[in-house]
């Protein structure tokens, strides 16, 4: 929800606060603090009407003929996939749990493409109770798996980027999934002799892109490469999921996609393949921007000669996954603690600092800051994707923190706080635990008889 305040049309639930670079950041403050008083912190709070814009400006500048699917790994809250299945969107999923996940919030079976290199157990079982459900092959082995399981999903065959990726993420040449040119021999072989329906392809170049010139590199270099698959296995394509990659502002320095010069392209090739469908899988962009971090300033501190204060957050509930350096590039977090700040002349460069007894938990490095005090309650922007669920949140045995959506000023429990104590379920002592016996084995070194 980092944004440029335009104009004083801004909700009166909001507050524009300075940022270190000058832009500012809008924060629904009241509502955040009525958040914070019923629930406390550290709590995740996503904004629903923001998600919901955010789809609402993907259907307007990009054609119908192109299929969004929401990728469950950047956020796979339950009410948040909820709100995206309402919006119409399909979804990407990548293990047995996400599957469960998209199915619970009413993503319908034959919108759901299972993609990633999990085809475990229970991922199989899915699978074959569910033959209406896409599944991404990432290699010559998998499509043996798929033939010797005898299941009937439909099928798209995942490529290794021939070309450059300008992506943060990237996912060029050097990445490990999908088939080389090389391998289409053997698919071909494979293909010949098993009873597969291949629909598509698959082409995922990387994420994080904020240049329309960059995101119409990778969906013009996918197209390409999978018009020259499809032609080496004499087929004709129904699908052409190029991945996703658009990016959002974490920095006051970047600048929102492009999605006009991006639409054009997406209209050029949509007529190119027809009548094939291109697919989009998109996580970062419908959610991140909805996203805030709570935490509260627990005591006062110096690091590396400047103010500091350390949170009851931290890094293992809010990972940097890409390697996006928001510590030291991301938005300040905005004070809402307060009905005013100190005079801006008063602020200084400030780290925030993570409840853990780790050296690199710094949330926040170097961000210019009023003077703040224990007490004072820190939101972070742009906290909407890749958070919890991709942290370690486990270490230091700290339960998950609080999940809250909010409707302008309706608020919504999606994940209730869980006492420390419930780090304890599901364990047990050895003296308490049921023995298991190896069968056919004695307990000598190896499991050897």
């Amino acid at each position: 929800m980092a944004q440029t305040c335009a104009n004083d049309a801004a909700s009166a639930n909001a507050q524009c606060l300075p940022s270190p670079s000058g832009r500012k950041v809008e924060a629904p403050v009241a509502v955040l603090r009525e958040i914070v008083r019923r629930y406390g912190t550290p709590t995740y709070a996503y904004d629903i009407n923001r998600i919901r814009a955010q789809v609402a400006k993907l259907r307007t500048h990009f054609p119908a003929a192109v299929e969004i699917l929401y990728s469950l790994k950047a956020n796979a809250s339950l009410g948040l996939c909820g709100v995206l299945a309402e919006c119409g969107l399909g979804a990407d999923v990548a293990s047995a749990g996400e599957m469960a996940i998209a199915l619970a919030a009413g993503f319908s079976a034959d919108r759901i493409f299972l993609t990633g290199p999990d085809r475990s157990l229970a991922v199989l079982v899915h699978l074959r109770n569910l033959p209406e459900v896409v599944v991404s092959v990432d290699s010559v082995s998998e499509l043996r798996l798929l033939a010797s399981e005898g299941l009937e999903n439909r099928v798209i065959v995942r490529l290794r980027p021939d070309f450059t990726s300008y992506a943060t993420c990237s996912a060029g040449p050097d990445s490990r999934f999908g088939l080389t040119w090389d391998d289409l021999s053997s698919c071909r072989e494979v293909l010949r002799k098993a009873a597969i329906n291949v629909i598509g392809f698959h082409v995922f170049s990387g994420s994080q892109i904020l240049s329309a010139e960059g995101i119409i590199h990778h969906v013009r270099g996918g197209v390409n490469l999978a018009l020259r698959a499809a032609e080496a296995l004499g087929m004709a394509p129904k699908f052409i999921d190029l991945g996703g990659g658009l990016g959002i502002p974490y920095a006051p320095g970047d600048r929102e996609v492009d999605l006009d010069i991006i639409g054009a392209e997406l209209r050029s090739l949509s007529q190119r393949v027809a009548p094939a469908r291109l697919v989009l899988e998109l996580g970062r962009y419908p959610v991140a921007q909805a996203g805030w971090y709570l935490t509260s300033v627990l005591a006062q501190q110096t690091h590396r000669g400047r103010p500091a204060v350390v949170v009851d957050g931290g890094t293992h509930q809010r990972g940097d996954l890409c390697g996006l350096g928001l510590r030291v590039k991301g938005f300040a977090p905005v004070v809402i603690s307060r009905t005013s700040a100190a005079a801006e002349a008063n602020w200084m460069p400030t780290d925030i600092l993570g409840c853990l007894s780790l050296p690199g938990d710094v949330p926040a490095e170097n961000r210019l800051m009023p003077p703040l005090e224990p007490g004072d309650v820190l939101a972070f922007p742009n906290a909407g994707a890749y958070g919890l669920a991709a942290s370690p949140w486990l270490f230091h045995s700290h339960p998950a923190p609080a999940e809250v959506a909010f409707e302008g000023t309706s608020i919504h429990t999606l994940r209730s706080r869980r006492p420390p104590e419930s780090v304890l379920d599901d364990q047990s002592l050895l003296a308490n635990a049921e023995p298991q016996a190896i069968r056919g084995h004695s307990p000598g070194f190896g499991g050897q008889r």
